[in-house]
């Protein structure tokens, strides 16, 4: 059952409690907010607020405490970080994991795209332990096709009208588990022409694009690329993006009053016919009944 206080929260939104600071923020970014359930208090990790966020140079924040742990990656520009009396910062390409529960202020060099989890419970503690080690944080580069695909299965799940933490859990512990297994030395080349693909992927999913013109941004064969990248990823490129199309078009269907034809036609299907069509074999119903029982369940939630 979907429990989220706000289906998305606009960039306006005031965290009074952790004392975040929202200046910068611009308009197209989005924080989701979740309540849960008290077994998940008792032995889930879970993601209390996921976001996706465009910041200009005037984005900073400054806090004393917040109850958290915070998983962030950098898609664009670079953040500063000021922390256990050292400051530091983190590029495009970078994870950070920070216990949020200290003092600690961070902010955007120049602009900045980034992607934010903020996660407790469960084996959290733990596993913060294990990779923050004697500096109190942790950075690296998030180059593993393991951590993209876990985040990617995130945002897709918390804009689903049947939200599921448990799932949201496993998720959270692949990433975890890919961060403490790996120093972040010797990834293949085969790793990262598949994450190359997909950065290419998310960038371009709108476009009418062909596995062959995905192929072409690595420089490998269609047949080779095809391989590689299900054998990385347990999908084919085809089925990688599909999804990735559908996972947008279930979060301008919650957050959007566009119409279902521009919404295909802003995720890159082919037709509203084809859309729906694929709508409805990956979700189980289509797109207007998805938009009407997301309304119905805002409605109740608020109610």
């Amino acid at each position: 059952m979907r429990n989220y206080d706000d289906t998305a929260v606009s960039a306006e939104f005031q965290d009074k409690n952790g004392g975040m600071d929202n200046g910068g923020v611009l308009p197209s970014s989005q924080m989701f907010l979740h309540l849960p359930s008290e077994f998940a208090r008792s032995a889930l990790i879970y993601a209390a607020y996921v976001g996706h966020y465009f910041c200009d140079h005037t984005y900073t924040v400054h806090r004393n405490q917040f109850d958290y742990y915070m998983l962030a990656v950098v898609d664009s520009g670079g953040m500063f970080f000021q922390y256990n009396g050292e400051r530091f910062e983190v590029h495009a390409g970078e994870v950070i994991l920070l216990d949020c529960r200290r003092p600690h202020t961070y902010g955007a060099i120049d602009s900045v795209s980034f992607r934010y989890i903020y996660f407790r419970g469960g084996s959290s503690d733990a596993y913060y332990r294990l990779l923050a080690g004697e500096n109190g944080y942790f950075t690296r580069p998030a180059r593993s096709v393991e951590v993209q695909s876990a985040i990617q299965s995130i945002f897709a799940l918390v804009t689903d009208t049947m939200y599921d933490e448990h799932r949201v859990s496993v998720q959270l512990y692949r990433i975890l588990a890919e961060l403490s297994g790996s120093d972040g030395r010797g990834e293949s080349v085969q790793n990262a022409a598949v994450l190359h693909a997909i950065a290419y992927m998310e960038h371009h999913f709108f476009e009418k694009l062909t596995i062959e013109q995905i192929a072409d941004q690595v420089n490998l064969s269609e047949y080779y690329f095809s391989r590689l990248f299900r054998r990385c990823t347990s999908m084919s490129p085809h089925a990688y993006l599909v999804n990735l199309r559908i996972t947008m078009a279930r979060q301008l269907l919650t957050v959007s009053q566009k119409s279902v034809e521009r919404i295909a036609e802003e995720c890159g299907f082919h037709s509203t016919t084809n859309f729906i069509r694929s709508f409805r074999e990956h979700v189980g119903c289509t797109p207007k009944q998805f938009r009407r029982a997301a309304m119905e369940e805002h409605r109740e939630e608020n109610t």
